[in-house]
């Protein structure tokens, strides 16, 4: 993870729509300059491979056009089957040590052909249970899945500075938006139209990730099989937007349905973590992704968990003109905007 002083633009590609995030950095903290949302068909990236590159890069240019964004370097993240979090416990030893032995640390615990990523780590600190040895955090990703990325960026006229990992863009977010509960076991639950994001973050940094193959789109497809309409409509019905005609028993029904699904998931996931950590207990669930709004959902999974839930705000610590951007609009979008927020906050001496 590599910094520098350089604002770089948020680009948060989803598997339904493309967000933009652009930051500038004043005094006391950061103030929002621009935010866009361009929606892509449902075939252009499944399972989180870009199948249709010519439409992604299309969106961004629309998008930065629309937005009339002037700032180049762009961050961007990954997530998905493509992608490995694992925690190792390692001897102690310096940043530098492990830099110089890090493929072969790192091979036991990556499922790929330790050739075929891109490999990053972040050393933790000492582990709890031997004081001579240290908790590793170590992030691999797949070669082509970064290359299509960047690529794509590259060719909408940006400079891909960062391809970071969705769980980390959401820490990145939560940091700066939420300072004052540093020490708090916290979750952060980003539901997405494909993807389940969860990272658990304990002193502020991450001890748990984990990627679940879910999300909003499975809810549009039911919509779309039980009312006979167009995934379009569907969409729009999940909204909430065009209902007209719908029996509304009928939908409430499967909104339930959905919501049920996502805390089972969620909840496993959770308990899982837990029964690995001694006397660990999670003080409170942030929810966000587009698919967080499903109704029911926030109050069925801290009714489940017995754990505070909250509906995170991206924008908590971020100065916003009123004159600019609406209100109103800006409470519905805030949510779908923690990713494209967390890589906007990034800095990188580093391109793909």
């Amino acid at each position: 993870m590599l910094f520098d002083k350089k604002i770089l633009l948020g680009l948060d590609i989803g598997s339904q729509s493309i967000k933009m995030v652009d930051l500038a950095k004043v005094r006391g903290g950061y103030e929002l300059k621009a935010l866009g949302l361009g929606m892509i068909p449902s075939e252009c990236i499944v399972d989180k491979d870009i199948m249709d590159s010519e439409t992604v890069v299309d969106t961004i240019k629309n998008l930065r056009e629309d937005l009339k964004v002037r700032a180049r370097g762009a961050a961007s993240s990954i997530s998905g089957h493509s992608v490995i979090v694992k925690k190792a416990e390692l001897p102690i030893m310096t940043e530098a040590e492990l830099g110089q032995t890090i493929m072969i640390e790192a091979e036991q615990y990556i499922p790929f052909d330790i050739n075929d990523v891109y490999l990053d780590s972040f050393i933790l600190g000492e582990s709890l249970e031997r004081s001579d040895m240290m908790d590793v955090l170590f992030v691999a990703s797949k070669k082509d899945m970064v290359d299509d990325y960047a690529s794509a960026i590259r060719n909408a006229g940006l400079k891909p500075m960062v391809i970071d990992v969705d769980v980390f863009a959401l820490e990145t977010m939560y940091q700066a938006n939420y300072p004052d509960s540093p020490d708090a076991v916290v979750a952060l639950v980003n539901v997405g139209s494909t993807m389940i994001n969860i990272n658990i973050l304990k002193d502020e940094l991450s001890v748990f990730a984990r990627d679940i193959s879910m999300g909003g789109r499975q809810l549009t497809e039911r919509i779309q099989r039980e009312f006979g309409v167009s995934f379009e409509r569907a969409e729009n019905i999940k909204t909430g937007a065009d209902i007209e005609g719908i029996d509304l028993e009928r939908i409430n029904y499967i909104f339930k349905m959905a919501a049920e699904t996502y805390v089972q998931e969620i909840r496993r996931t959770i308990d899982f973590f837990l029964s690995t950590m001694v006397n660990e207990t999670i003080e409170r669930i942030y929810l966000s992704g587009g698919s967080c709004r499903v109704p029911g959902l926030t109050h069925m999974l801290e009714k489940q968990m017995e754990i505070p839930v909250e509906v995170i705000n991206p924008f908590n610590n971020i100065s916003w003109d009123e004159k600019i951007f609406d209100p109103e609009y800006m409470a519905y979008i805030a949510p779908q905007m923690a990713v494209a927020v967390g890589l906007a906050l990034r800095r990188a001496d580093y391109k793909w």
